[in-house]
Protein backbone atom coordinates (compact mmCIF):
# COMPACT_ATOMS: atom_id res chain seq x y z
CA UNK A 1 0.00 0.00 0.00
CA UNK A 2 2.76 2.19 0.74
CA UNK A 3 4.27 1.46 -2.60
CA UNK A 4 1.15 2.59 -4.22
CA UNK A 5 0.91 5.94 -2.45
CA UNK A 6 4.33 6.68 -2.93
CA UNK A 7 4.68 5.78 -6.74
CA UNK A 8 1.16 8.03 -7.20
CA UNK A 9 3.27 10.89 -5.58
CA UNK A 10 6.13 10.68 -7.66
CA UNK A 11 3.98 10.54 -10.92
CA UNK A 12 2.08 13.39 -9.62
CA UNK A 13 5.21 15.48 -8.94
CA UNK A 14 6.86 14.52 -12.27
CA UNK A 15 3.51 15.60 -14.35
CA UNK A 16 3.22 19.15 -11.73
CA UNK A 17 6.96 19.64 -12.70
CA UNK A 18 6.47 19.50 -16.19
CA UNK A 19 3.84 22.65 -16.09
CA UNK A 20 6.07 25.38 -13.27
CA UNK A 21 7.72 27.62 -15.36
CA UNK A 22 11.35 28.70 -14.87
CA UNK A 23 13.11 31.28 -16.37
CA UNK A 24 15.35 30.48 -19.22
CA UNK A 25 18.96 32.15 -19.88
CA UNK A 26 17.53 33.12 -23.06
CA UNK A 27 15.29 35.46 -20.99
CA UNK A 28 18.25 37.33 -18.94
CA UNK A 29 19.01 40.54 -19.29
CA UNK A 30 20.73 43.44 -17.11
CA UNK A 31 19.31 46.48 -19.23
CA UNK A 32 15.39 47.20 -20.75
CA UNK A 33 17.86 47.46 -24.37
CA UNK A 34 18.27 43.69 -23.69
CA UNK A 35 14.55 43.21 -24.09
CA UNK A 36 13.65 44.63 -27.37
CA UNK A 37 13.67 41.27 -29.27
CA UNK A 38 10.70 40.46 -27.65
CA UNK A 39 6.81 40.42 -28.97
CA UNK A 40 4.86 41.74 -26.53
CA UNK A 41 7.74 43.78 -25.50
CA UNK A 42 9.10 42.94 -22.35
CA UNK A 43 11.34 44.99 -19.41
CA UNK A 44 14.05 43.69 -17.13
CA UNK A 45 13.19 42.73 -13.62
CA UNK A 46 14.70 41.00 -11.44
CA UNK A 47 17.62 40.40 -13.90
CA UNK A 48 14.59 38.64 -16.17
CA UNK A 49 12.95 40.07 -19.18
CA UNK A 50 9.55 40.06 -18.22
CA UNK A 51 6.39 41.22 -19.46
CA UNK A 52 5.34 44.64 -17.87
CA UNK A 53 2.09 44.45 -15.81
CA UNK A 54 0.59 47.72 -17.16
CA UNK A 55 -3.33 48.95 -16.81
CA UNK A 56 -5.29 47.38 -19.56
CA UNK A 57 -5.50 50.65 -21.57
CA UNK A 58 -1.80 51.65 -21.24
CA UNK A 59 0.18 51.08 -24.54
CA UNK A 60 3.34 51.71 -22.64
CA UNK A 61 3.84 51.83 -18.78
CA UNK A 62 6.73 51.82 -16.30
CA UNK A 63 5.53 49.89 -13.64
CA UNK A 64 8.09 51.49 -10.88
CA UNK A 65 7.35 55.38 -11.71
CA UNK A 66 3.58 54.54 -12.30
CA UNK A 67 3.28 56.16 -15.35
CA UNK A 68 1.21 55.22 -18.44
CA UNK A 69 1.49 56.17 -21.88
CA UNK A 70 -1.99 55.61 -24.08
CA UNK A 71 -1.96 56.36 -27.89
CA UNK A 72 -4.90 56.70 -30.00
CA UNK A 73 -4.32 57.17 -33.42
CA UNK A 74 -7.67 56.58 -35.78
CA UNK A 75 -11.31 56.49 -35.42
CA UNK A 76 -12.74 54.07 -33.10
CA UNK A 77 -9.10 53.01 -31.80
CA UNK A 78 -9.60 53.01 -28.46
CA UNK A 79 -13.31 52.05 -27.71
CA UNK A 80 -15.26 51.83 -24.32
CA UNK A 81 -13.45 53.49 -21.31
CA UNK A 82 -9.98 54.84 -21.19
CA UNK A 83 -9.33 54.46 -17.77
CA UNK A 84 -6.26 56.58 -15.72
CA UNK A 85 -6.11 54.13 -12.30
CA UNK A 86 -5.60 55.66 -8.93
CA UNK A 87 -1.58 57.03 -8.14
CA UNK A 88 -0.65 56.52 -11.74
CA UNK A 89 0.71 59.60 -13.93
CA UNK A 90 -1.18 58.94 -17.74
CA UNK A 91 -0.43 60.96 -20.94
CA UNK A 92 -3.50 60.29 -23.61
CA UNK A 93 -2.74 61.27 -26.78
CA UNK A 94 -6.03 60.95 -29.01
CA UNK A 95 -5.44 61.53 -32.09
CA UNK A 96 -7.84 61.44 -35.32
CA UNK A 97 -11.80 61.68 -35.58
CA UNK A 98 -13.28 59.72 -33.22
CA UNK A 99 -10.22 58.10 -31.75
CA UNK A 100 -11.44 57.50 -28.24
CA UNK A 101 -14.41 57.47 -26.08
CA UNK A 102 -14.98 58.52 -22.24
CA UNK A 103 -11.82 59.14 -20.14
CA UNK A 104 -12.02 58.69 -16.28
CA UNK A 105 -9.07 59.97 -14.22
CA UNK A 106 -9.24 58.50 -11.51
CA UNK A 107 -8.79 59.79 -8.01
CA UNK A 108 -5.10 60.54 -7.07
CA UNK A 109 -4.26 59.82 -10.77
CA UNK A 110 -2.58 62.69 -12.65
CA UNK A 111 -3.87 62.51 -16.02
CA UNK A 112 -2.31 64.91 -19.36
CA UNK A 113 -5.04 64.49 -22.18
CA UNK A 114 -4.48 66.07 -25.61
CA UNK A 115 -7.42 65.47 -28.41
CA UNK A 116 -7.04 66.29 -32.09
CA UNK A 117 -9.78 65.45 -34.23
CA UNK A 118 -13.63 66.05 -34.96
CA UNK A 119 -15.21 64.30 -31.54
CA UNK A 120 -11.83 62.68 -30.52
CA UNK A 121 -12.73 62.49 -27.23
CA UNK A 122 -16.24 62.06 -25.81
CA UNK A 123 -16.59 62.49 -21.82
CA UNK A 124 -13.39 63.81 -19.56
CA UNK A 125 -13.53 63.33 -16.26
CA UNK A 126 -11.04 64.50 -14.35
CA UNK A 127 -13.20 65.58 -11.08
CA UNK A 128 -11.22 63.11 -8.78
CA UNK A 129 -7.87 63.32 -10.48
CA UNK A 130 -5.15 65.08 -8.20
CA UNK A 131 -3.68 66.63 -11.48
CA UNK A 132 -5.47 67.04 -15.04
CA UNK A 133 -4.50 69.05 -18.07
CA UNK A 134 -6.60 68.65 -21.22
CA UNK A 135 -5.57 70.06 -24.50
CA UNK A 136 -8.94 69.77 -27.05
CA UNK A 137 -8.46 71.41 -30.33
CA UNK A 138 -11.40 72.36 -32.15
CA UNK A 139 -14.49 70.14 -31.90
CA UNK A 140 -12.17 67.18 -30.69
CA UNK A 141 -13.99 66.89 -26.95
CA UNK A 142 -17.67 66.59 -26.11
CA UNK A 143 -18.15 67.13 -22.33
CA UNK A 144 -15.28 67.67 -19.29
CA UNK A 145 -14.91 67.55 -15.77
CA UNK A 146 -12.41 68.80 -14.17
CA UNK A 147 -11.25 69.03 -10.80
CA UNK A 148 -12.61 71.82 -8.26
CA UNK A 149 -10.45 72.62 -5.26
CA UNK A 150 -12.14 74.30 -1.95
CA UNK A 151 -15.78 75.70 -1.70
CA UNK A 152 -17.57 78.68 -1.05
CA UNK A 153 -15.55 82.14 -1.74
CA UNK A 154 -12.18 79.74 -1.42
CA UNK A 155 -12.85 77.52 -4.69
CA UNK A 156 -11.24 77.33 -7.34
CA UNK A 157 -12.31 75.55 -10.88
CA UNK A 158 -8.81 74.36 -12.43
CA UNK A 159 -9.77 75.78 -15.56
CA UNK A 160 -7.86 77.80 -18.50
CA UNK A 161 -10.68 80.36 -16.99
CA UNK A 162 -11.78 79.16 -14.04
CA UNK A 163 -15.14 78.30 -15.86
CA UNK A 164 -16.80 74.80 -16.36
CA UNK A 165 -16.79 75.68 -20.37
CA UNK A 166 -12.87 75.60 -20.50
CA UNK A 167 -10.44 72.57 -20.83
CA UNK A 168 -8.84 71.55 -17.43
CA UNK A 169 -5.79 73.38 -16.44
CA UNK A 170 -3.70 72.39 -13.44
CA UNK A 171 -1.17 75.36 -13.69
CA UNK A 172 -3.77 77.92 -12.52
CA UNK A 173 -3.77 77.58 -9.04
CA UNK A 174 -0.98 75.90 -6.83
CA UNK A 175 -3.40 73.92 -5.46
CA UNK A 176 -4.70 72.06 -9.03
CA UNK A 177 -1.57 70.70 -8.71
CA UNK A 178 -1.61 68.72 -5.09
CA UNK A 179 -0.89 65.09 -5.99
Amino acid sequence: MRVATLSVVLIGSVIVACFVDRPTEELACTSNSQCTRFDPLRVCAGGYCVEPDCPDDCTACDEAAKTCQVDCTSTDDCLGQITCPTGWDCTINCVGDGACNDIECQTGAKCTIACTGDNACSDIRCSSACQCDLDCVGTACEAMACPVIGNGANQVRCTADGTTATECDSTVDSRCARC
